[in-house]
């Protein structure tokens, strides 16, 4: 393999804005060649957004499918190693580190990346008083400015208000407190606070509700605030339509949307990957969505050693996408629509997949045939032609590809302090997750899918969790009834059939401040066996059982029946 030092081309550490054209013409000299290596030598690169490719992108469960600059475009490239010995990059403003589209066998090792500026802020909540409360800004750190009663951050010249919510941390913790939940202000919809802001000192915020309303029992004072200003526009890694992708000791301290995102791509390895709080800065988050994030994968993804913690979404999310049947024109051919704005613009799949109709209700197939034709007609309508004649096309019906569904490993991983949940696993793939440790503050497992409201699919074949440990888990009760849960969204089923099929928890840790372990719900079989439950007082237990199911056919367990009760 042919090493390029990236000096060569004049890309060297420092504060340069001109950096990204330096980097444009080595890319656009070397495109088509096969069998390079890029070195990057130790020191911190800054990446401004001035010269970069920008494309439109429909990045799947983002925000904002509008034109994004893009700083490491390599689409069509082939048997490429991006490797830094320790380099430092660190982008500015809104931008994507890197896009792989149509790549084959691409490894990028060795780097860190974080955000000059990031996309969210930060306050300690200094004074609290029923409708009151004070908020301590680093405003060096986090630059802000109240106009009108609102509260605005500064991002790099651009200024945003705080609307997309707050999330309050334990200041012991540094986690999502007990029973907490989003706090918004301002907002359209009834659970969303009306305040008045206004600065009260030299970095200090006052929040006054304006409504007949209180701030939530479990505020606290010396609790941090994540104040949310941006949406989760800009992933670090986005991959689509590849095969044979390696991460691999890689640190990630920010990013204004996923750590990785992957759309159509087989075959995924990352390793060593860490999304972690930056050390010396201290900022109690890290991305402002999930850690990694695989829409319509393939072949195999392999998740080894890595550590994400402090994300303001979940870990590790695999699923597909359903798209909703909005006219049927004939037996073979339909409209169909997608429903969530976070997938509008995503392609479904291509001549020759394998595509099944699902009843909304049940969301059990109903029958299957190969496409021969999908048109992208705007970002809400496809266009889809079956094989052969469809008995079962109706619109409010589901679609499904079924010819993307990965196998899935994940071990030897650290999931903790974060938003929400853990791993989402709606996989028909074999799946199994071994010898990791999870800190969730909702369920640990979600094996999840539905057809009614996020569209994400789809029905699991075979789950095996085994030898991990779980300490404290699902200790806010909107985000998860138990460590682990199966819960798709149709609770409507056939007296045979399920939704999802084969669960084996075994060998596992559970720490537990109360009885909950498994909530499961539409599922063929459940083995919960050779668990070691140990019993702690982190946390006021939460009501509820041990195995507590409903629609489950089959139970294969150790738990004594007075347990369940």
């Amino acid at each position: 393999m042919r090493q390029v030092y990236v000096k060569e081309y004049g890309i060297t550490p420092g504060n340069d804005r001109a950096l990204l054209w330096k980097v444009r013409m080595m890319l656009d000299e070397l495109q088509g060649t096969m069998g390079i290596e890029f070195v990057f030598e130790s020191g911190t690169y800054h990446f401004y957004p001035d010269y970069a490719v920008e494309k439109t992108l429909y990045i799947s469960n983002h925000d904002e499918d509008v034109p994004k600059r893009i700083a490491f475009d390599f689409s069509g490239w082939r048997k490429v190693k991006i490797r830094g010995e320790g380099a430092v990059f660190l982008f500015h403003t809104d931008i994507l580190p890197f896009h792989l589209d149509r790549c084959h066998e691409i490894l990028i090792e060795g780097i860190t990346i974080d955000y000059e500026r990031t996309g969210y802020s930060e306050g300690e909540i200094v004074e609290l008083s029923g409708k009151r409360m004070v908020l301590r800004i680093d405003r060096k750190e986090y630059p802000y400015r109240v106009f009108h009663g609102e509260l605005y951050f500064e991002e790099e010249g651009a200024y945003h208000p705080l609307y997309y919510g707050c999330l309050e941390m334990d200041r012991r913790r540094n986690a999502p407190v007990y029973q907490g939940r989003d706090i918004s202000f301002n907002r359209p919809y009834p659970s969303s606070y009306g305040a008045v802001f206004r600065e009260a000192g030299e970095n200090l915020v006052e929040v006054t509700l304006t409504e007949d309303q209180q701030f939530p029992e479990t505020s606290r004072e010396g609790n941090r605030m994540i104040l949310r200003h941006h949406l989760r526009t800009h992933p670090c890694f986005y991959i689509t339509g590849s095969e044979g992708i390696t991460l691999r000791d890689i640190t990630i301290y920010h990013c204004t949307g996923m750590a990785v995102i992957s759309q159509f791509t087989k075959d995924i390895t990352i390793e060593r990957v860490c999304l972690v709080r930056h050390p010396q800065k201290d900022r109690i988050f890290t991305a402002t969505a999930d850690g990694f994030h695989f829409v319509y994968a393939g072949g195999k993804i392999h998740i080894k050693n890595c550590v994400l913690e402090n994300q303001l979404d979940d870990p590790v999310n695999i699923h597909g996408i359903y798209g909703r049947i909005h006219k049927v024109t004939s037996k073979r051919e339909v409209i169909v629509e997608l429903v969530e704005g976070m997938q509008k613009g995503v392609l479904l799949g291509t001549a020759g997949d394998y595509f099944a109709v699902i009843d909304n209700r049940t969301m059990l197939e109903q029958e299957h045939a190969v496409i021969t034709e999908i048109t992208w007609m705007n970002s809400d309508y496809q266009r889809i032609v079956f094989a052969e004649d469809m008995e079962n096309l109706t619109p409010g019906f589901v679609v499904e590809n079924q010819s993307w569904v990965p196998d899935v490993l994940i071990e030897g991983c650290t999931f903790r302090n974060n938003r929400a949940r853990g791993l989402l696993l709606t996989s028909a793939g074999d799946v199994l997750v071994r010898d990791n440790t999870f800190e969730t503050p909702g369920a640990a497992i979600l094996i999840e899918g539905d057809s009614n409201y996020w569209f994400e699919s789809g029905a699991t074949r075979h789950i095996v969790i085994e030898g991990n440990r779980f300490h404290h888990c699902a200790y806010v009760s909107a985000w998860g009834k138990a460590p682990i849960q199966v819960s798709p969204s149709a609770l409507v089923w056939e007296k045979d059939r399920r939704y999802h099929q084969y669960l084996e928890v075994r060998g596992n840790v559970f720490q537990c401040c109360d009885d909950r372990l498994v909530n499961a719900v539409n599922l063929k079989k459940l083995v919960f066996l050779d668990n070691k439950i140990e019993r702690t007082t982190v946390f006021e237990p939460i009501k509820g059982q041990a195995l507590e199911l409903d629609g489950v056919l089959e139970v294969e367990t150790d738990i004594n029946k007075e347990q369940q009760i």
